[in-house]
């Protein structure tokens, strides 16, 4: 039997590096990714930033941009950096968002022969860490859209 108590002091998703993205409430969830809008010139910047790097103009917008894109371009890591956390053989992807600008994550798949320019994925919450709290550390990667599957209510 659990205690209210206990169940107040659950672990929790909290994002790596905030501001960045909506937090879901569960790993492999979609998420969107917060970045800024240029009034003046309509330019669009992943991650946020104060000033527009196209026009210099200081009038910027905070946006939410879709889950899905395409993949424009990808590099396959087959060697483990010194101090890197990422398991080879991994894919490093840029992906340009539907309707919004180009990140660059990491391809959350098994099969990184498989990664191709043209693509279509969806950005996901994925663990990362867990904290000296307990609780999971999330950041965004790119996953392809086969790998979703529908979820249909009846």
């Amino acid at each position: 039997m659990t205690s209210d108590a206990t169940q107040s002091t659950a672990a929790a998703l909290i994002p790596l590096q905030p501001g960045m993205f909506r937090v879901p409430d569960r790993l492999d969830a979609s998420v969107r990714l917060l970045g800024a809008w240029c009034r003046r010139c309509g330019q669009q910047f992943f991650p946020w930033r104060v000033y527009c790097a196209a026009c210099t103009n200081g009038d910027l917008e905070q946006v939410e941009f879709a889950e899905t894109g395409e993949v424009e371009t990808f590099t396959i890591v087959r060697q483990q950096p010194p101090n890197s956390v990422m398991i080879p053989p991994y894919a490093i992807v840029r992906v340009r968002l539907d309707g919004g600008p180009s990140v660059q994550t990491v391809m959350a798949t098994d099969d990184v022969d498989a990664v191709h320019i043209g693509a279509r994925v969806r950005l996901a919450a994925r663990r990362v860490k867990e904290d000296e709290a307990g609780n999971t550390v999330v950041s965004f990667m790119a996953r392809p859209l086969s790998q979703y599957k529908e979820v249909t209510h009846a």
